[in-house]
């Protein structure tokens, strides 16, 4: 999959997607950047999602408009529109029938939600047939892919369940915990007569609906990316191609956020091609380093010495692959006369004369404004 246009999808008027190894979507709410996603992950995997909506006993009646709300959620029968909504995908033509009629597949693109929290229902990931037929299908999928992980035995043993040896590299291992969950463990709590994860913090157990924002946020995060990077020699799950996030960054604080880069960096070096939606200017800021770095022929210890790594071999494959191997690209989702256009700002320029690709599609534009008002005030002042 390298290329994706669509005419009429939903609000979305015009899109023309070229991806990189690292593709970022930018925009306000509600501009179609979720519904973009959740069309990659059919297009993917549409074999796998029909298999996986019969077994639960989901039902669309041979209906594509039943099918759309079924998978897309509840008031979304009607996102395709059979006489408008044109998609293609590497040139050839995609529609929803072609995704009733595919045979089941190997799962190639995990896409972890936005609305990820909902998976972890009193500490523990709900199952699949705990959502009803108006929940999308990813969170639905999401959550089961959770719940089969924990009762697979990462949520069975004594150790904790995070920080945990063998788990990720040291090094993102220790960003995490030490930004995020502090001094705490994520371990496995058997004493009620329900499973359930809690923060063990210097021995006082915490209960999920009393950790913070962030850390809640986080904790699904975290387990889909347990999923992602197996313990073992083996760098990337079987099959599994794409990683597709959205707002990795909420509840987080910026020290926090600074883990995700490295951790969006890890899944690259380990050859997943991903894509982010974010409304962080700080994801872009790491994006447009890299880009400057790799145009300017700098050595990779820039990117090393802005990431805090320390020098070693792993930190120095990192950076190498990322700098001379990876390629990223940036689009902005913003409304047009009552519908949504998508374009593409990858060259996030600051001096650029479009103020879309200066202001990072609307991420820096406060930042810019206020600084160009403190300016004015300074000069008056002074004069």
């Amino acid at each position: 999959m390298k290329r994706l246009t669509l005419t009429s999808l939903g609000q979305i008027r015009e899109a023309d997607i070229t991806f990189g190894d690292m593709t970022i979507f930018v925009g306000e709410q509600a501009s179609g950047k979720s519904i973009l996603l959740q069309l990659v992950k059919l297009i993917s995997d549409a074999g796998g999602i029909t298999q996986t909506l019969k077994k639960h006993g989901f039902d669309w009646h041979k209906k594509m408009e039943n099918f759309l709300s079924l998978y897309f959620g509840e008031g979304m029968g009607t996102i395709w529109n059979k006489d408008e909504t044109k998609v293609t995908i590497d040139k050839a033509d995609f529609t929803p029938l072609n995704a009733l009629s595919k045979r089941k597949k190997e799962e190639s693109l995990f896409l972890i939600p936005a609305h990820r929290v909902v998976t972890l229902k009193d500490g523990w990931p709900r199952a699949f047939t705990d959502y009803g037929a108006s929940d999308p299908y990813i969170v639905k999928e999401f959550s089961e892919k959770l719940r089969l992980l924990m009762e697979a035995g990462l949520g069975s043993g004594k150790r904790a369940i995070f920080p945990q040896e063998g788990r990720m590299n040291k090094t993102v291992r220790e960003a995490i915990g030490k930004s995020i969950f502090g001094e705490g463990e994520i371990k496995l709590d058997r004493s009620g007569l329900r499973k359930r994860i809690i923060l063990d913090v210097a021995g006082t157990q915490l209960p999920f609906m009393v950790w913070s924002t962030g850390q809640r946020e986080f904790a699904p995060l975290l387990l889909g990316l347990y999923r992602l990077m197996p313990s073992g020699k083996a760098q990337k799950k079987d099959n599994i191609n794409w990683v597709v996030i959205e707002e990795p960054e909420m509840g987080l604080h910026p020290q926090a956020i600074s883990a995700l880069l490295l951790i969006f960096l890890e899944l690259l070096r380990r050859g997943y091609k991903v894509i982010v939606s974010t409304h962080s200017a700080q994801i872009l800021e790491l994006v447009w380093a890299i880009q400057l770095i790799a145009k300017s022929k700098n050595p990779p210890a820039r990117l090393r010495k802005l990431l805090d790594l320390k020098a070693n071999a792993y930190s120095y494959d990192l950076t190498e692959t990322v700098i001379h191997t990876k390629t990223f690209k940036t689009y902005y989702f913003f409304r047009k006369d009552s519908v949504v256009e998508v374009k593409d700002i990858s060259k996030l320029d600051p001096e650029d004369p479009d103020k879309s690709v200066s202001d990072w599609g609307g991420l820096t534009l406060f930042s810019t404004k206020a600084a160009d008002i403190v300016t004015e005030a300074v000069w008056e002042s002074n004069t």
